[in-house]
């Protein structure tokens, strides 16, 4: 075998993913507070196919540098919001159809590759100290943890966001051919990116 190694090759195979639909993976930064992590997640979401994110509350939004130098320009190519209050975000999915669950350990939440893993589906993902707000944790649908094998207690944010969406696409391959995003002719609705804050 041998390596994609042409520029031109990588452009004409993210020209050709860029016109697929994406199914409603949605990703909910809840305080964030690291460019570095913002960034690293939104490439992550890019190559995961998510649809949008939602950044909320001190999460940084692009167009910062330290952003971009992460993320690769993954910001132009997947939609992101800001909206001040994550709860909102988490009821405005829900009246929309979409399950929400939270990553974080709590004395419920269900270890990742257990887990039931529907579409659509949104993540909270919280901050790198203090984890997603009470109030918000209250408002999901269900909470669910990365197991862990070493001394730590935890993985960093950006990586812990990865772990999941690769869970979650995994997961869905599983699913009917073709999956149902595509059945029934979902599109990515919304522009590239939105900076509106939307109280």
């Amino acid at each position: 075998m041998s390596r994609k190694r042409r520029i031109d090759q990588h452009r004409a195979d993210a020209d050709q993913r860029e016109h697929r639909t994406r199914p409603e993976l949605y990703l909910i930064l809840d305080n964030i507070r690291s460019l570095s992590n913002v960034g690293s997640i939104f490439r992550a979401a890019d190559g995961f196919g998510t649809r949008k994110i939602f950044l909320c509350g001190i999460t940084p939004t692009p167009p910062r540098p330290e952003i971009v130098k992460i993320s690769l320009g993954a910001e132009e190519t997947t939609a992101w919001e800001h909206m001040e209050d994550p709860a909102k975000a988490v009821r405005v999915l829900q009246n929309q159809g979409v399950t929400v669950l939270a990553l974080e350990q709590t004395d419920s939440s269900m270890p990742l590759y257990d887990a039931v893993l529907p579409h659509p589906l949104a993540i909270v993902v919280g901050h790198e100290v203090v984890g997603v707000d009470e109030q918000v944790l209250h408002l999901c649908d269900g909470s669910i943890e990365i197991p862990m094998f070493g001394s730590k207690h935890s993985h960093n944010v950006a990586t812990a966001t990865g772990v999941i969406l690769s869970e979650v696409r995994r997961n869905w391959l599983s699913m009917e051919n073709p999956p149902p995003w595509e059945v029934h002719g979902d599109c990515n609705s919304m522009s590239p990116h939105t900076d509106k804050d939307t109280r």
